[in-house]
């Protein structure tokens, strides 16, 4: 099955960029990352029910998390001739990068691996009938009759 085995990759590298000691590069791709795979769900979307959509708010949560965390990398570049601003956008870059560990810590929370891989790997189709029953076309075989 393909989306759980994504998931377990997709897993697998949140616990390695998340990790402290890990470049602002790294974050980035994690970032890029979780796009590719959110989107990807979404195009699964018609395939599985509504819980498919907790699945993706967290997805986009943690979107939006790596994406303050860009933003300040991207700004720090840009300011990095002005040590002023450059301390207080540092400042607030160590804030977001502590939401961002927060974020990620409750995503990937006991069990949650499992529960996105069970889940994927599921059968959430529902039986879709191509006409009326059997049942149905002889009441109005009937009725039509009477």
């Amino acid at each position: 099955m393909v989306l759980p085995k994504m998931a377990r990759k997709y897993f697998e590298a949140g616990r390695k960029a998340i990790d402290s000691e890990r470049p602002p590069e790294e974050l980035h791709a994690f970032r890029l990352e979780t796009k590719r795979f959110r989107y990807t769900l979404e195009l699964f979307r018609p395939l599985y029910d509504a819980e498919l959509d907790g699945y993706l708010k967290a997805l986009r949560g943690l979107q939006g998390a790596l994406g303050d965390v860009s933003d300040y990398q991207a700004i720090e570049r840009v300011l990095a001739s002005d040590r002023e601003l450059k301390k207080q956008i540092e400042h607030g870059l160590k804030g977001k990068l502590k939401d961002l560990r927060q974020s990620w810590k409750a995503f990937d929370s006991e069990g949650q691996l499992k529960r996105w891989r069970t889940y994927l790997a599921s059968d959430h189709s529902k039986p879709r009938a191509k006409g009326p029953t059997r049942a149905a076309s002889k009441k109005v075989a009937h009725r039509v009759a009477s």
